[in-house]
């Protein structure tokens, strides 16, 4: 009968070395595609559970563009506050641009406007801000140059 060879756990940490290197890049594409294609999924199930509920004025205080890992897409961040029961409440909105530009440019347009937010009334600091009531502000906002 035939002995089976034994594989100290050096060689299996040398061969691991080489799958890791191999399959790495793809597997980052790849949750970086993920993490987007989650990202747009929550914000439609949040738009959609947030139809009924009521909504308030806020305004935009301030935006930020970051690259998003692993891709060639930005992330533009705007933060809004609306006031709800004597107080006021704050909420981010999250839009994806394909070039850097683009998303400074939305974020510029975007600061200090005053847009319809909608809030949970049980859970005030619960809120969104539609994509459908940005789209319609940038396409009443005249482009210049």
């Amino acid at each position: 009968m035939a002995a089976i060879p034994q594989v100290g756990w050096q060689h299996l940490l040398h061969y691991f070395r080489h799958w890791n290197e191999a399959y790495q890049w793809p597997l980052l594409f790849i949750g970086g595609w993920a993490t987007l294609y989650i990202r747009r999924w929550r914000r439609r199930r949040d738009e959609e559970d947030a139809q009924g509920w009521p909504s308030t004025e806020g305004r935009i205080l301030s935006g930020k563009v970051a690259g998003i890992a692993h891709t060639s897409r930005f992330l533009a961040t705007l933060q809004y506050s609306y006031y709800f029961e004597d107080k006021y409440h704050y909420g981010k909105y999250t839009h994806e641009f394909s070039k850097k530009v683009e998303a400074e440019e939305f974020v510029r347009q975007m600061k200090d406007k005053r847009l319809q937010i909608r809030y949970k009334p049980s859970n005030p600091d619960k809120s969104v801000l539609e994509q459908r009531v940005i789209e319609q502000y940038i396409l009443l906002t005249p482009r210049f140059g």
